[in-house]
């Protein structure tokens, strides 16, 4: 790496070293691996790969830049984005200023990432994604600016991922954790979004407690099977 990308990664480092829900998994020359828990509590990986070194065509005589690959991968549960299950989905989110090294380039996503609930509304996109139940995000493969792709769109013949994710990506900057200027638009926004979690963790808790519930009374019935088994072998 060269000293501007070695600073950017340490500073990548100080951030997740100091932030509780953002751990490094991977750290190599070419290959970087965050995972993030957001203020949803939902998961966020970033994958950043070494592409090569890229010559500037209209200054051939300045230094090559490096060029490394950002993906986004996310999902309710850790374990959706761990394992890259059916679960996982695409968000088409990207550092806004591309020529930064990549340390920087990531901790503008971590940021945004963990600030997940006031960034989703300024961005639509990852506030449609939070509020997406785990069933649903089952059928989702990508999620971008102005529509969701579906697994079953992507096995169409005539479907180009490349290009619609050309057309599709949505940048976010260090500058946008800092909201803007609060509007009616954002505080129904955000009380639409916090309303929406509110139902999820209701629905979540009551299923919590039917599967407990289900468990005890299977847990019983097996009691009382073995004890009505153990009277009739005394009795004989």
């Amino acid at each position: 790496m060269s000293e501007p990308e070695i600073r950017s990664v340490e500073m990548l480092q100080s951030v997740a070293s100091d932030t509780s829900g953002v751990e490094i998994i991977m750290l190599t020359n070419e290959s970087i691996k965050v995972r993030v828990q957001g203020e949803s509590h939902r998961w966020y990986q970033i994958d950043s790969n070494f592409q090569g070194m890229n010559m500037n065509l209209f200054e051939p005589s300045q230094p090559q830049q490096p060029q490394w690959s950002v993906s986004l991968a996310a999902g309710r549960w850790q374990n959706d984005v761990i394992d890259e299950i059916q679960y996982s989905v695409s968000l088409c989110l990207h550092p806004k200023d591309q020529s930064l090294p990549i340390g920087d380039r990531i901790v503008s996503l971590v940021l945004a990432l963990f600030n997940d609930i006031k960034t989703a509304l300024q961005i639509p996109m990852l506030a449609q994604f939070i509020i997406c139940t785990h069933e649903m995000l089952k059928e989702i493969a990508i999620f971008q600016d102005t529509m969701i792709v579906t697994r079953e769109m992507m096995d169409e013949d005539d479907w180009s991922y490349e290009q619609m994710q050309e057309e599709m990506e949505v940048y976010v900057s260090l500058e946008q954790n800092e909201l803007e200027e609060p509007t009616d638009e954002m505080f129904e926004r955000q009380q639409a979004l916090e309303e929406s979690l509110e139902r999820q963790k209701e629905a979540e808790r009551q299923d919590m407690e039917f599967d407990i519930e289900k468990k005890e009374k299977e847990q019983q019935e097996l009691i009382d099977f073995w004890e009505l088994m153990n009277d009739k072998l005394e009795d004989k």
